[in-house]
């Protein structure tokens, strides 16, 4: 493949599609956008990444021949084995042979290389030799090797990886392996129970249950690893966070129970880019260490070692001369690999895009662009640089083509292309020519240091390209004055403050008195027969300002009308909304599309061209891998995609079928059958027929009717698309000019005159020609409002479609459950007097009538004289009172040739619809009839795809994506794993499993469960729809393609409004080259470590747990379910508890290095014995949810049979009671499952594992449910889906929209936790808490301290506390499909909540357990820090961002059925209606849903020193600080979550806490490590667009340098979307200002100290400064104070209290340290005495048999030091 061709293909295109939507009225707008784009902005040059070589190791044979591997590894150890050949002896890198001899040494290792490099030979080699040696020794099968990995996907592709050399067939292998993933039978794993394997390759969870469930396999499996000689752990680097931290805990107890002998192995991608190579390998060795807790020295870590492919005495200085010469004779083609490895470009090539030299040693080279290679090689040969780009990709192409011996390509290469999405034009309120306009999003114009020209968000009518800005309307001190934002806001915390648009309006476009300019629904007559505007409408109506730059309205200054609310429609071209949408629809930024559609079309374009235009690849190459962080985003893409390819082919075949229609013309008979068989629907093809019926083995009649339906349907398609714009960013065939509609007999009527002869003037006066333009305008009005009177459009008959297309037809050709087929309107001449029906039900028009009164657009379109030649003088009698009369003339007229008939309507008017019959599609010429929508790009999509569906063998069918990710059923995500590689053994296996063929799958889009590992050789293209969090992720993800070595392809999604995106797109090699993070561990987090001790407990016990919950209980006492007899007996048992705690001990004690009193301050000796005597309790304890959510089902099933057997509900109630019943019973059936599932969440290991009680690793803990149901036509099944509880309140809150299987589901309901029989009678309430909140610092008093009278945390007072009411804790919800995944999504819609968090410190003993640190720099203080540890967090979701009264916090909900009730309040006034009623009639409550979790948070506030911050100041130093520690620990931007306490509107501190389930340990490392927060100081200054200074010196204000773009100008103001701003920070940015101009510059000032401050720490929660005063104030004497300030000066830990006095001693210790129980006494010269000295050893030996610690110190202070060196354990190592 031409990977070069292939992605000028695709940027071309997709350059073709974004510009297409562009379409923009003012001319200096206009111009710089078009220069933008030439610039190849969004898609700048692709990088060039070289494939390293590594330097050989010698071969397996020669490590046989030295002794050093068994003989039977050289048989095994074979390239190209096959039935006839034995194949070569596999070849080694070095670092395989490193890691080789390290294991023969029996030494821990870790292998750490670049993708592609084979680090997994470099563990299995030792281990089969290992295997092969002990097999001699001891014939005995047992298991020596357990191999971990982090993903299913991976241990499957590796198990392949194994077959390859040891065998296929377990009865002849040298050495067995098996894989235990949870994806084996019984029969497998029974056999391998019985017959243990050599190597076991698992995951993480599934060693997991085998070491906790105690059913026999699991035992007989842990049994035979008794004595494990090696563990290895693949991915190391993937161990992060709380996945990192239970992995690090599983391998101790692993260690613990099978050997503590072992040889631990890891590997991972190159890890710390950063520092000498010695530097990178003491990080990587820590990590190992902490993560095997065993010792791994820095020289065991085996690193890659590169080799030239050129040869080695060829630098650049000798090639450069003979440049020239090869490039003016071509690309050799007659070369083979020696020759052409010896060719000058060759050694070019390598030395410049390949290697570099560190330390005189071969490295890879950071990847380049094309065009920075093709300069460099223009400097270096003297040719030109057009001729040096166009010789290098053919020079490439070619290496790629010529291979070694053993087929290795002298190049392998892959191109990154970044691609940004166009976003916003942002410009000033100026006059056109003169107003600045960027694209780049910012709040003033760079350079402008008075800050009076603001930059304001600017979108375009759809229609003609008139720019519009979103404003609010304001009081501010200078008056009324406009200030930015965003479209989507529309509710302002000050209620006085509107939202409406301003348009610029120099040229007197709008004409205020001009009625005929306004919508037809505006306006109404008067008794007097005059227009007026509706009273309704004239608070709408648009208002002349003049407004400076800043947005304050002044007499001079730009020209512009302020248009109240919404956009109601355009003042330049007169196209109006009448209905309610969302206004970011109506208008268009500079892009039309979105992320979803950029990605759909870049998806298409690559797969067109792989499919018509690539002759190379083999077909199972064909096909591309995507790449989203969000599972929903993968939902959501998938469907998108799908949606937008199955409206191309309805498209395309009808412009196929007219075009080879004989008549070129098709009639409404024909056009059904036509578009059936453009499609090959018609052939008698099973796999065509498997494309649109559920089954496609149907015959005769049956099958007959099936096919007829599927025409009905495409028969409505092709009407319903006749509609006038219903796809924004998808123009249909009519509008692009390649169909056109006709009217038959229209030309015989518009020629009789005698039909004409008692029409009105202009109707006599008019040329036949022009008679037939008018009522070409008349029924095109009529059938763009679907006005047709055709089956297609009957209800009745839509009904019956809708009944066949559900039992047969497929989805999306069929009807899909929610679609609402639109049947036909009515045309009417005049808007009705009354809006209701004939019994006097409100209606809403639209859905009935198609209204062409005299001021419609069909009105201004005949009152013109365009529209009657020009030369027809009677058109201007057309007016308001003559306006029926013309048109009764020509309806009459077209009635009598039977083009419409007429209908009295509901609303007493005549109704006219055309006839369907004399509607005809015909070939169009090509042009557009308007400019706004024309649009090339989709002309020619159009044409080609018509032109595909000709030919029989197309492969259009095949386009399909999927999703992959994690809420995707296992079964299905193996199913299409297997379609997606597509291989001859996947084909085979899927044939003997079910009998049928597999079907290909092109396209998936995939959350990170397809990142790690997964060989699937044959891919070339991979696609990520946003930027990955860190360049580990990238590297990963980029690796899936190209694996074989072809030329690859990477194309990456940069989003405007995402900072992250945007900084990598800046600069990508960052990502691309990037460094790779060592993962951070909290291995002192108590929640964890206590769930690994309830494992060790749960597997003493022996008791096997069913597979379901409802095995543990008795549930036949359903009130209060308890555990069930022989249960509780099996487990409380008293030896059990014993044994575990012994287990326990040994485990905790490989801790030790972590759990000190610092990092892990609730550690004590007696907390082992608390957690094992608790165990049974907390295990029933852990059970209650799940009891709760039973007695909910159980409940809703009882409410709703009584309300479905009830004689006076009515029918409706009844039937909506018997869905609910239904969906309540198949709830109920989840909950009790568990036999089929180890994957559900309800399994009982996986569900104790969510309550926290068991290790969770990647499941989230407590996570919030929310249940789908299952959908008809047997797609999908019933499920929950879980989600981390703190990202759940607002992904699963009310009305927000779940996005899954190509489907959106509604939360429409909490599923109540059940108390009693109280909650569900008659006004039933809701038990809700009240929290009160400090004013002060925002400290949560809730439950034993809500009635404190002082805050807990600060100490002020709180009589001014907020107090949070009506609190509720939501625990799960439930959901109703709302409708498919259209194209029209182009983000997934997220409800706007405002959240607010608050939190308590954790408590033990009465101390409060919290870290203080003063980071501070030679200046003095800067912040004060406060760490706490597992922290109990509460999130609140006070409801509605923009709702109407901000005072009402909250939501309204049915307190029995748990329906929220009201709607969505967006603040617009247009509530969405509420279309699921409660069944009962119990009024709503309201209620503040919460979540709780324990999390560790870090509190930063300025301190006092600083004096009071304001709060533009405190907010920029938020986001900087997030935007620092995002860059430095590489989090993604919703993993660390930073808000403002108290509130946002009193800024005082900053909470940051990570939202990742159990966090990736950067608040500890924050908090604990000195120099952390100043490398995150540094960061942010870079990320804020300052240069960093020169190395060795330091950040200072003074020194600070911009970064300047192109122009010589600061890259922005105040912030921009490539720094602090972003798409989650909105609402705050007016406050956040990169200069920090108010405040003369204060927070440069601070964030430059940062960078060299160091952090100092207190202790029990106290400052350091307020420790030591209380120390030294308790020093009873010189010689104390003199000990107090030797442990100072020597950075020693300092005592907790001084005079401690320990009453049941007797004694009073000079100082105490209370997590270690120390007693200190410093001896004066008084205990010198014999009296004294035996007074002293009396006082040890109590305290000795109290339990406590004693350290006594002389009076000579010279042997002090000494003391201190023995007890290091107790007072720490000190200062170096």
């Amino acid at each position: 493949m031409d990977v070069f061709e292939f992605r000028t293909q695709l940027v071309g295109e997709y350059e073709q599609f974004t510009r297409s939507f562009t379409r923009i009225r003012a001319d200096d707008i206009r111009g710089y956008v078009d220069r933008q784009y030439d610039s190849q902005r969004y898609w700048p040059e692709p990088l060039i990444q070289i494939n390293p070589n590594f330097r050989p190791g010698g071969t397996v044979d020669a490590l046989v021949q030295a002794g050093q591997l068994s003989p039977a590894c050289s048989g095994i150890f074979r390239l190209g084995k096959s039935a006839t050949s034995a194949g070569v002896t596999l070849p080694l890198h070095q670092h395989q042979a490193e890691a080789v001899s390290l294991a023969l040494a029996g030494e821990s290792y870790v292998l750490t290389t670049g993708t592609g490099s084979g680090k997994s030979l470099g563990y299995f080699i030792p281990i089969v030799d290992a295997c092969l040696k002990a097999r001699q020794a001891d014939p005995t099968p047992r298991t020596r090797a357990i191999v971990i990995y982090p993903m299913n996907a991976l241990a499957n592709s590796q198990l392949e990886e194994l077959k390859k050399f040891v065998g296929s067939d377990p009865a002849t292998r040298a050495v067995s392996f098996g894989r235990y993933t949870g994806q084996e039978s019984d029969d497998e794993r029974q056999a391998m129970a019985a017959t243990p394997p050599d190597i076991l390759l698992t995951n993480f969870m599934m060693l997991e249950l085998l070491m906790t469930r105690q059913n026999d396999i699991d035992r007989a499996v842990m049994r035979n690893a008794k004595g494990l000689r090696f563990l290895v752990l693949d991915e190391l680097h993937t161990y992060r966070g709380r996945q990192g931290a239970d992995v690090a805990l599983l391998v101790r107890r692993v260690r613990e129970a099978l050997s503590d002998r072992l040889i631990c192995i890891g590997t991972s991608a190159t890890m710390a880019s950063e520092g000498s190579q010695l530097q990178r390998n003491a990080i990587v060795a820590d990590v190992a260490q902490r993560l095997f807790g065993t010792p791994i020295a820095a020289r065991n870590i085996v690193t890659e070692t590169l080799r030239r492919t050129t040869p080695e005495h060829a630098t650049l200085d000798s090639v450069r001369p003979h440049l020239a010469a090869a490039i003016r004779a071509g690309v050799p083609t007659n070369l083979g690999y020696d020759a052409l490895a010896a060719h000058p470009m060759s050694v070019w090539v390598e030395l410049t895009l390949g290697l570099t030299y560190e330390d005189d040693k071969p490295c890879r080279a950071k990847p380049r662009t094309l065009a920075d290679a093709a300069r460099l090689l223009s400097t270096d040969s003297g040719e030109s640089i057009d001729v040096c780009r166009a010789y290098l990709q053919q020079f490439m192409l070619r290496a790629y083509v010529v291979t070694d011996a053993s087929g290795k390509s002298l190049f392998a290469f892959k191109l990154h292309q970044f691609i940004a999405g166009g976003g916003k034009v942002y410009t000033t309120l100026e006059a056109p020519g003169r107003r600045a306009i960027t694209l780049d999003g910012q709040q003033f114009v760079s350079g402008d240091e008075l800050r009076q020209r603001r930059y304001f968000h600017t979108h375009f009518c759809r229609d003609c390209g008139q720019e519009y800005l979103p404003v609010w309307d304001t009081e501010g001190p200078e008056g009324r004055t406009f200030e930015v934002r965003d479209i989507e806001e529309r509710q302002h915390g000050d209620e006085q403050v509107k939202f409406g648009f301003l348009m610029p309006d120099g040229r007197n476009l709008w004409e205020p008195e001009n009625l005929e300019r306004y919508p037809e629904s505006w306006l109404e007559e008067r008794t007097d027969g005059e227009w007026r505007i509706k009273s309704p409408q004239r608070k709408f109506l648009p208002q002349p300002v003049t407004v400076r730059p800043d947005g304050v309205t002044h007499q001079q200054g730009l020209q512009a009308w302020f248009i109240p609310g919404s956009f109601r429609f355009c003042l330049a071209c007169g196209v109006a909304h009448t209905t309610a949408g969302k206004d970011s629809l109506r208008l268009t930024t500079l892009s039309g599309e979105g992320r979803s559609s950029a990605t759909t079309m870049l998806t298409l374009s690559a797969l067109r061209y792989l499919y018509e235009q690539d002759q190379q690849l083999s077909p199972d190459a064909k096909k591309l891998l995507g790449f989203t962080d969000n599972r929903q985003d993968a939902a959501l893409q998938a469907g998108h995609f799908n949606d937008f390819l199955q409206v191309l082919l309805t498209r395309s075949a009808l412009l196929s079928a007219v075009q080879k229609s004989s008549t070129l013309s098709l009639s409404e008979r024909e056009v059904a059958n036509a578009v059936f068989e453009a499609l090959g629907f018609h052939r008698d093809d099973p796999a065509v027929r498997a494309e649109y019926m559920q089954q496609p083995e149907l015959k005769g009649n049956t099958r007959r009717q099936v096919q007829e339906a599927m025409r009905g349907i495409l028969g409505y398609r092709a009407y319903f698309d006749l509609r006038r714009g219903w796809r924004f960013n998808n123009p249909n065939l009519e509008q692009l000019g390649l169909i056109r509609i006709a009217y038959q007999d229209l030309d015989d009527l518009a020629s009789d005159t005698a039909k004409w002869s008692q029409a009105p003037q202009v109707l006599q006066a008019a040329t036949p020609r022009d008679r037939a333009r008018v009522l070409r305008e008349l029924f095109d009005f009529m059938r763009q409002g679907l006005c047709i009177a055709t089956r297609y459009l009957d209800r009745i008959e839509q009904e019956q479609m809708r009944t066949q297309s559900y039992a047969n037809l497929r989805e999306p050709w069929g009807f899909t459950e929610d679609e609402r087929p639109m049947p036909a309107r009515w045309f009417v001449t005049a808007r009705p007097a009354t809006e209701t029906d004939r019994r006097g039900r409100k209606l809403r028009l639209d859905d009935f009538l198609v209204i062409g009164s005299s001021r419609s657009r069909l009105g201004r379109l005949l009152r013109q004289g365009s529209t009657w030649g020009g030369a027809n003088p009677y058109y201007r009698a057309i007016n308001d009172r003559t306006w029926s009369d013309v048109l009764d003339a020509l309806l009459k007229a077209a009635e009598s040739y039977g083009l419409v008939r007429k209908e009295k309507t509901d609303f007493g008017l005549t109704g006219w619809q055309l006839n369907g019959t004399k509607i005809m599609w015909q070939p169009g010429d090509g042009q557009s009839q308007r400019q706004a929508e024309d649009n090339p790009f989709f002309r020619g999509l159009y044409r080609n795809i018509a032109a595909l569906l000709d030919n029989p063998a197309h492969q259009l069918f095949d386009f399909e994506a999927r999703e992959h990710t994690a809420q995707v059923e296992q079964q299905d995500r193996m199913e299409r794993e297997a379609r997606f590689r597509f291989t001859e053994k996947d084909r085979d296996e899927w044939r003997s499993k079910t009998g049928g063929e597999l079907e290909w799958l092109p396209v998936l889009f995939c959350s990170p469960t397809m990142e790690l590992g997964v060989d699937i050789s044959s891919l070339n293209t991979v696609y990520m729809r946003n930027v990955p969090p860190t360049p580990a992720n990238y590297a990963q993800r980029s690796g899936r393609a190209g694996r074989a070595g072809q030329p690859a392809l990477v194309i990456t999604y940069c989003a405007a409004q995402s900072p992250h995106d945007q900084y990598y797109f800046r600069d990508p090699v960052r990502m691309v080259h990037g460094q790779v993070n060592a993962p951070t561990l909290d291995l002192a987090n108590l929640e964890l470590i206590k769930s690994h001790m309830h494992a060790i407990w749960l597997a003493e016990t022996g008791k096997r747990l069913g597979n379901s919950v409802r095995d543990l209980l008795d549930m036949g006492q359903p009130e209060t379910l308890p555990v069930a007899e022989d249960v509780a007996r099996d487990l409380d048992k008293a030896d059990a508890t014993r044994r575990a705690h012994e287990r326990g001990v040994r485990v905790l004690a490989m801790l030790a290095s972590e759990l000190t009193p610092r990092s892990a301050p609730w550690f004590t000796d007696q907390w082992a014995d608390s957690v094992f005597r608790r165990a049974y309790q907390a295990f029933d304890g852990a059970l209650q949810r799940w009891r709760d959510l039973y007695r909910a089902t159980a409940q809703a099933i009882e409410l709703n049979f009584k309300i479905e057997n009830n004689p006076a509900a009515s029918e409706r109630e009844r039937r909506e009671a018997g869905q609910r019943h239904n969906e309540a019973r198949k709830q109920r059936d989840l909950l009790l499952a568990g036999d089929s599932a180890f994957n559900s969440d309800f399994y009982t290991y996986r569900y104790l594992a969510s309550q926290g009680y068991l290790p969770g690793y990647n499941f989230p803990r407590l996570p919030l449910l929310a249940y789908l149901p299952a959908r008809r036509g047997r797609i999908g099944r019933e499920s929950f889906l879980s989600r981390p509880r703190f990202l759940a309140l607002s992904e699963f809150g009310p009305y927000s929209l779940i996005y899954h299987e190509g489907s959106q589901y509604r939360v429409t309901k909490a599923l109540l936790t059940i108390t009693g029989q109280d909650q569900v009678s008659e006004g039933a309430r809701l038990p809700t808490e009240v929290a009160r909140l400090c004013p002060t610092c925002g400290y949560g008093h809730f439950r034993s301290q809500r009635d404190a009278d002082r805050c807990v945390s600060c100490g002020a007072t709180l009589a001014d506390a907020q107090e949070v009411k009506d609190l509720y804790r939501i625990e799960n919800v439930s959901t109703k499909r709302a409708e498919r995944i259209t194209a029209n999504e182009e983000e997934r819609v997220r409800q706007g909540y405002e959240m607010q968090t608050t939190l308590q410190f954790a408590q033990a003993e009465g101390k409060l357990q919290m870290l203080t640190t003063v980071v501070e720099d030679a200046q003095g203080p800067l912040l004060e820090m406060q760490y706490g540890p597992a922290a109990t967090v509460w999130r609140m979701n006070f409801g509605w961002r923009r709702r109407k009264k901000n005072a009402i916090k909250g939501f309204t909900i049915n307190p029995v059925t748990g329906h929220w009730v009201g709607g969505v309040d967006d603040g617009s006034g247009e509530s969405a209606a509420d279309d699921e009623a409660p069944p009962d009639k119990t009024p709503p409550q309201r209620i503040v849903p919460y979540v709780e979790d324990r999390r560790n948070i870090l509190i930063v506030r300025p301190h006092h020193h600083l004096g009071v911050l304001k709060k533009e100041t405190l907010t920029t130093l938020q986001y900087a600080l997030k935007r620092g520690i995002e860059a430095v620990y590489q989090l993604e931007e919703s993993e660390l979550m930073s808000e403002p306490l108290p509130t946002r509107d009193d800024r005082r501190s900053i909470l940051l806490f990570e939202a990742a389930e159990g966090g990736a340990g950067v608040l500890t490392r924050l908090a604990t490590e000195p120099a952390a927060l100043s490398a995150v100081a540094a960061k942010a200054l870079e990320v804020m667009h300052f240069l960093a200074p020169p190395a060795g010196q330091p950040w200072t204000r003074k020194a600070l340098t911009e970064e300047l773009d192109g122009d010589g100008k600061p890259l922005c103001e105040a912030g921009c979307y490539r720094c602090l701003l972003s798409y989650y920070n909105q609402p705050d940015h007016t406050l956040i200002d990169r200069r920090d101009k108010d405040a003369g510059g204060l927070l440069l000032d601070i964030l430059c100290r940062l960078t060299q401050a160091r952090a100092r720490q207190g202790t029990q929660g106290r400052a350091p400064d307020e420790h030591d005063a209380q120390l030294a104030r308790t020093a009873g004497s010189t010689l104390e104070q003199a000990w107090l300030d030797h442990v100072g000066q020597h950075g020693l830990r300092k005592p907790d209290r001084g005079q401690h006095t320990i009453a049941a001693a007797n004694a009073c210790a000079d100082f105490f340290y209370d997590d270690l129980n120390l007693a200190v006494f410093i001896d004066g010269p008084h205990h010198e005495t014999e009296a004294r000295r035996t007074a002293d050893s009396a006082i040890d030996r109590k305290l000795d048999e109290l339990g406590y610690l004693v350290v006594r110190f002389p009076k000579e202070q010279p042997r002090w030091p000494d003391i201190f060196k023995n007890h290091a354990d107790l007072f720490g190592p000190g200062k170096a």
